[in-house]
């Protein structure tokens, strides 16, 4: 019983003194940039599995920003949806870093030929949305601001899905859009009525006919909130 204290209190101890174990990995990728000095303060972890279910299946080039202040830049990353971490190609190795480290995140997206950022739910005004976990990608930005959230789910526990993509007998990934205004949150509904009165733009409902847009399609959803932020 003796030893058995003993060990668990160096084990208390050893967390004490060790509560997160950092590595200095270059902040520019030696494959792109070569031998750089400059390094950046992470908590990287080993991968004990590939994961399934991922914001983009593809290893894109982007650009990782902690919450403390560093950055790891054009690094070849992939977000997975389920398990909140970011795995990253370090020195040929895969790694992880738990999204509890990262603000935000971007790269640009070989498979959609376009730039695209995410950025943590704690810093957004989704943080108080219980459904959405991790990190949510930002379409458009200015005065109205449009985020895409991508959510994993075993279908018994669904509510009334709206855009649902990859599918299989277990799981489903579901798609929720975003306005905010002003530090207000919306949700795209169903009812064209609700969204106009929301964004409250002179002029958007003739814009919005004069284009044949539709509130169920992302780049409609994106030339709205331009339209809006032009004015």
């Amino acid at each position: 019983m003796l030893i058995k204290k003993r060990i668990l209190t160096l084990a208390i101890l050893t967390f004490i003194q060790f509560p997160n174990l950092y590595a200095q990995i270059p902040t520019l990728n030696p494959f792109f940039f070569g031998d750089s000095s400059k390094e950046s303060k992470v908590t990287p972890s080993n991968l004990t599995s590939i994961g399934k279910y991922y914001s983009d299946t593809n290893w894109n080039a982007g650009n990782l920003f902690l919450n403390n202040g560093d950055s790891l830049v054009a690094y070849y990353m992939r977000y997975d949806l389920v398990r909140n971490h970011v795995e990253i190609i370090i020195d040929t190795k895969i790694k992880a870093i738990n999204g509890s480290f990262i603000d935000s995140l971007e790269w640009f997206s070989i498979g959609r030929l376009r730039p695209e950022k995410y950025l943590n739910k704690k810093i957004t005004s989704l943080r108080n949305e219980a459904d959405i976990s991790g990190f949510t990608e930002i379409l458009c930005d200015g005065k109205i601001k449009l985020y895409k959230c991508k959510m994993v789910f075993a279908p018994r526990q669904a509510t009334s899905p709206t855009l649902v993509n990859d599918t299989d007998s277990e799981v489903q990934v579901l798609e929720k859009y975003y306005y905010e205004k002003s530090g207000e949150l919306f949700e795209i509904a169903n009812s064209k009525k609700r969204n106009l009165n929301f964004l409250d733009t002179k002029g958007l409902d003739g814009f919005i006919k004069q284009e044949n847009l539709k509130f169920s399609n992302e780049r409609d959803l994106i030339e709205i909130a331009e339209f809006v932020n032009s004015k």
